[in-house]
């Protein structure tokens, strides 16, 4: 049988991506025929790893069988000058200060090519997998960025964000960072999970396998190295905030 493998929300958390590429090499093995990955945004945002992950991306993108979205810290980065010297532009968002801190960061480490790489990604999903059109967006359908679909809602809570792209059989959202799989009469609502983002104290990094010809959905939890990537925050200088956003997810 074949398979699509899902992720969103690695926000710049190499380890945990390369965890979690790493799981997905192990199915192909026991015999999972993952054809495409579809990486929903954000890419890249509070952890310290922008450009390993971008280069990870960039090394998949070869195989010419990954298609990356971007999420909303992506858009902050993409929205920025591409002749600006500094990130400065960042402070003039409506952002609590250590996210700030944290995207300036980004910016800087990401360089010119990291960042017209981010700015080259699209905002939506069109594809098709078997017999299905998909749809895939950050946020929801009618607010790519800000929107946000939540989990463990009423099937008309996800009627009404499938409505807008009835059309297609599947919906792909980002948002919600818990892993959702909603059937509604107009199509199926599936968010993966967070792979770099934790939703909550006890966080795996999680994508979804779904099945390309029955939708059949699963969800795969893969263990990753924390404390390494409290250290990086440490040594790079970036607020505490972002060690507690690690492992409570709450400052």
């Amino acid at each position: 049988m074949a398979y699509v493998a899902v992720l969103a929300n690695i926000n710049g958390n190499f380890p945990a991506f390369a965890k979690a590429l790493e799981r997905i090499e192990e199915l192909k093995e026991e015999g999972y025929e993952i054809e495409k990955y579809y990486i929903l945004g954000n890419i890249i945002g509070l952890f310290p790893y922008p450009k390993e992950t971008i280069d990870a991306l960039e090394d998949l993108m070869k195989e010419n069988k990954v298609k990356v979205i971007r999420g909303k810290f992506d858009q902050i980065i993409a929205e920025s000058d591409p002749h600006a010297e500094g990130p400065g532009y960042i402070d003039r968002l409506d952002l609590p200060h250590y996210i700030k801190k944290a995207l300036k960061y980004t910016w800087e480490k990401l360089g010119h090519e990291g960042r017209e790489f981010i700015r080259d990604l699209p905002i939506y999903l069109v594809d098709k997998i078997g017999k299905n059109d998909i749809f895939g967006v950050y946020g929801s359908p009618l607010n790519p960025f800000e929107g946000e679909v939540l989990p463990d809602q009423p099937t008309s809570y996800y009627e009404a964000i499938m409505r807008p792209v009835k059309d297609y059989e599947i919906l792909f959202v980002s948002s919600p960072r818990y892993p959702v799989n909603a059937m509604t009469r107009y199509g199926r609502v599936i968010c993966p999970g967070s792979v770099g983002y934790p939703p909550g104290r006890e966080h795996k990094a999680t994508f979804a396998l779904v099945d390309v010809d029955t939708l059949h959905t699963k969800f795969i939890e893969v263990e990753y190295n924390k404390k390494l990537i409290e250290e990086k925050i440490k040594n790079e200088g970036l607020p505490e905030e972002i060690v507690k956003i690690l492992y409570h997810r709450k400052v």
